[in-house]
């Protein structure tokens, strides 16, 4: 888990994606405790405020885009809401291997079932 200041501008910072390891790319926050699930009464025993709030982790857009593509926000809250549990996933581990061959700055398009 990453703790990244909030206030800091989302996607300006050109450095490592915390999930693939792909450099030189802008990055998004993504809140490993999804913000829609902050105000529900499970998460809120679970969790802190502040681990609701500080808990990110910063990945380039192909690499968000798959977590949201593969999971609803309430397993995100439920079970997946640590870098390593994400990475444990069979479909994810799939994704990391092949996109971390592709170059920075290549589009890439995810495909939907």
């Amino acid at each position: 888990m990453s703790k990244v200041d909030a206030d800091s501008p989302i996607g300006t910072d050109d450095t490592t994606c915390q999930f693939c390891g792909r450099i030189e790319l802008s990055l998004t926050r993504h809140h490993l405790i999804p913000r829609s699930r902050h105000n529900k009464a499970r998460t809120q025993r679970n969790f802190s405020r502040e681990e609701m709030s500080i808990d990110m982790a910063m990945l380039c857009r192909p690499c968000h885009s798959q977590i949201h593509r593969l999971f609803d926000n309430h397993e995100l809250a439920n079970y997946y809401h640590t870098i390593a549990r994400l990475q444990e996933h069979s479909d994810i581990q799939k994704f990391i291997h092949w996109v971390k061959r592709q170059p920075a700055g290549l589009k890439v398009r995810l495909r939907y079932r």
